[in-house]
């Protein structure tokens, strides 16, 4: 069995439910394609951080303030988010403003939908209009499978080579994401983020680390590849470097479920690591925050384009040229050792586990 729903209202906003047996995928097309909500359809647990505000609805445009950072945020209620052709700050390049995350994240997409017998397919598209990019999506989803696949492009529709920032932005919440959550990656570095200077960061401010350990303000160490609880008050930002290939687990004990992301390492070779685990106490978190986003991305520092640029980070795309990402999320279920046995995840979704011998 696999279907595909359509006019389903979330926040106010008409999104398309994508789903099997095993594992549902909602979309909100006219937001960006933002993809709100991967659920679990044995035990109903969506793996994706829902804030504790409402989506902002549909009616209540972007511009509701004049930074577009707080704009951003103002609808931001959860979910996972493309950022393109921009990451973090708003830049001005070649005369245009780009916005905070990316024209891509808010831009209505349009939307076509296909069910055949060997899936149901979504196929979303936008061109945008401060830079000249067009973004297309496929996402499938097989019966009798819990892997759900899309392959993303983009197109530079222009007459000059131009540079990008190109990332994935899912969070995780609870009820999944808790005390003892754990991030497995194939990777040999974490570099914190120059703005983790504030009271409650657990990690010193740009200090390169070999991961999953990361420097501490007092000195010591601590392993951010495990969630520590709710009540930790502490927001820190990184980036995990080095990876001998493009894949992650994420590992809940608590309701014995996983996810995997794949990824191709060659167009996005590093991951944003957002840890915000009650420790923002100003806008717009005030405290309630308890969210980890794992996002795959082109470039760091998540500091705007320009700083990517000059960091070397940045991608490049030449006139009429097409680049494109094969992305594989997979829900699988804990071993009955526990966390901590993933080998690797496969570019289909196929999660592979340290044998039993090997411990």
């Amino acid at each position: 069995m696999n279907a595909i729903q359509s006019n389903v209202l979330v926040g106010g906003w008409e999104a398309v439910r994508l789903f099997n047996e095993l594992i549902e995928v909602v979309v909100i097309p006219a937001k960006g394609a933002e993809i709100w909500s991967v659920t679990d359809l044995r035990t109903g647990i969506d793996v994706l951080w829902k804030a504790p505000w409402a989506l902002r609805p549909h009616a209540l445009s972007s511009a509701t303030a004049g930074a577009s950072q707080t704009a951003w945020l103002d609808h931001y209620a959860g979910g996972w988010q493309v950022l393109f052709p921009n990451g973090g700050d708003a830049v001005t390049y070649r005369g245009a403003d780009l916005g905070f995350h990316g024209e891509a994240s808010v831009a209505p997409w349009s939307l076509a939908t296909t069910e055949t017998p060997h899936g149901a397919v979504l196929d979303l598209a936008v061109d945008l209009r401060r830079s000249p990019f067009r973004l297309h999506r496929r996402m499938e989803l097989a019966p009798g499978t819990s892997t759900m696949r899309f392959t993303e492009t983009v197109t530079n529709c222009g007459v000059d080579r131009l540079p990008y920032m190109w990332g994935h932005h899912p969070a995780y919440g609870a009820p999944f994401l808790g005390d003892g959550t754990r991030l497995t990656v194939p990777a040999a570095t974490y570099l914190a983020d120059v703005g983790n200077a504030q009271g409650t960061a657990r990690v010193a401010p740009h200090v390169r680390s070999t991961w999953p350990l990361a420097a501490t303000p007092g000195g010591g160490t601590v392993d951010v590849s495990l969630v520590p609880g709710p009540n930790a008050g502490t927001a820190d930002m990184g980036y995990v470097l080095d990876l001998d290939d493009g894949w992650y687990a994420l590992e809940s004990p608590q309701t014995g479920l996983g996810v995997a992301v794949s990824w191709p390492r060659t167009v996005l070779p590093c991951l944003w690591l957002w840890q915000e685990f009650r420790g923002g106490k100003d806008y717009p978190w005030y405290g309630r925050a308890y969210v980890m986003g794992v996002e795959p991305h082109s470039s760091w520092p998540g500091h705007g384009l320009l700083g990517a640029i000059e960091a070397g980070t940045a991608r490049w795309i030449e006139p009429g040229a097409t680049h494109e990402i094969s992305v594989a999320v997979s829900l699988f279920d804990i071993p009955e050792r526990g966390p901590g046995h993933v080998k690797s995840v496969d570019a289909d979704g196929t999660v592979q586990f340290v044998s039993s011998a090997a411990g």
